[in-house]
C-alpha cells in the first residue's frame, strides 16, 4: 500500500532526503517535531508525551534468559542510566516494502543491578547464584523494522539490539558460593552481552520514542 500520509507532510514540509529507488527520509534526525507528527500520520499514537527521558530511573524485576548458556537472570532493582543520551540515528520509510526503520544509538549506556543467575541442568535442580553488576556499554543501536507504514505499530515490532562495543562492567558476588562460581573466562562476553541486550532493546526503544515522539501506549 502506498504511504499516503507521510508524503503528504514530506511533501508540505519540503524537507525530503535523497535516496536510492523507494527510499524516503522525510526528517532530519535532531527535528523532534518532524519525527513525532510522521510517526502520528501513519499510527494511532498520541502526541501526548512525557517530554523527557530520566537520566536515571530503576526498574524492579528484569528477567531475561541466556539459552547459549543454560541459564536464566534475573535483574532485581535495575538501574538505567544515559537513556536520556540516546539519539535518532535512522529514520527512513522504503516505499516498495511498505515499512519504516527507525533506530536509536545509545551511547555510555548504564544498566546495575542486583542479579541472580539461575543455572539449568539436565536432570538436576536448578542452582542460584547472587552477585551486583555495573556495566558501561559505549554504543548499544536499537532498530525496528515497523511493517505497515500507513498504520505503525513499534509495540508488536521486534527491536534489534546491537552491542557495537563490549561493556566496560564492575562485577561483586554476593556470597562466597558465587565468588567460587564465577568465570574470569571472558572468551564468550559478547555472546553474553547479545543475549542480554537482545531481552533489553524492545523496552529501551519504546520507552525512548514513548516517553519523546509518540506514545504507542507500550513500555
Amino acid at each position: 500500500m502506498i504511504i499516503k500520509s507521510f508524503l503528504l507532510l514530506c511533501l508540505a514540509l519540503n524537507v525530503c532526503l535523497a535516496g536510492k529507488a523507494g527510499i524516503i527520509r522525510p526528517c532530519r534526525f535532531y527535528d523532534r517535531k518532524c519525527i513525532a507528527d510522521n510517526l502520528k500520520a501513519n499510527s494511532r499514537c498520541t502526541p501526548i508525551v512525557r517530554g523527557f527521558v530520566p537520566n536515571q530511573y530503576t526498574i524492579r524485576n528484569v528477567r531475561f534468559e541466556a539459552p547459549f548458556f543454560n541459564a536464566s537472570f534475573i535483574d532485581r532493582s535495575l538501574t538505567i542510566r544515559n537513556h536520556d543520551k540516546c539519539r535518532i540515528s535512522e529514520f527512513y520509510y522504503n516505499v516498495p516494502t511498505d515499512s519504516l526503520v527507525l533506530s536509536v544509538d545509545c551511547p555510555n549506556l548504564v544498566l546495575e543491578s542486583n542479579r541472580t543467575l539461575i543455572q539449568h541442568r539436565s536432570k538436576q535442580e536448578d542452582s542460584c547464584y547472587n552477585y551486583h553488576i555495573c556495566g558501561t556499554y559505549p554504543l548499544i543501536r536499537l532498530t525496528a523494522h515497523i511493517r505497515d507504514a500507513d498504520k505503525l505499530d513499534l509495540c508488536s515490532s521486534f527491536v534489534f539490539g546491537d552491542v557495537t562495543e563490549l561493556p566496560i562492567f564492575a562485577i561483586n558476588p554476593l556470597d562466597k558460593k558465587t565468588q567460587n562460581f564465577l568465570s574470569r573466562d571472558l572468551t564468550l562476553l559478547n555472546v553474553f552481552e547479545r543475549e542480554c541486550i537482545f531481552y533489553r532493546a524492545h523496552f529501551l526503544m519504546c520507552y525512548f520514542i514513548n516517553s519523546l515522539y509518540c506514545n504507542f501506549g507500550c513500555n
